[in-house]
């Protein structure tokens, strides 16, 4: 999340918005002191485990958790861009083009 913080956030500012998603079933007090620690500027949501759609997700990866996963969604709402694994080359590229359609 810092690597997110320094590489992204800072070189796009208020172009984008970063948004993160604890999917570890971690506690919202969890969270928080996680976040606080890091000191990261955008928000961190929760993910509900429990969710029909997280259990699918779980399934279709072999039991893992499917996540960390990145997307870049357009303005549109299309996801333009999408990786199991954080590669801040190919996010700045798919951010580029997102900001200059």
């Amino acid at each position: 999340m810092p690597d997110i913080e320094e590489q992204i956030v800072k070189k796009y500012g208020d172009q984008i918005r970063v948004i993160a998603i604890d999917a570890n079933g971690d506690s919202l007090e969890g969270v928080q002191e996680f976040v606080n620690h890091l000191t990261v500027s955008y928000p961190v949501g929760l993910e509900d485990t429990t969710t029909p759609t997280y259990k699918a997700l779980v399934e279709q990866n072999k039991g893992a958790n499917p996540f960390p996963v990145d997307v870049v969604v357009n303005r549109q709402g299309v996801i333009t861009y999408i990786a199991r694994e954080y590669d801040p080359a190919g996010i700045i590229d798919a951010l580029d083009a997102v900001l200059a359609e």
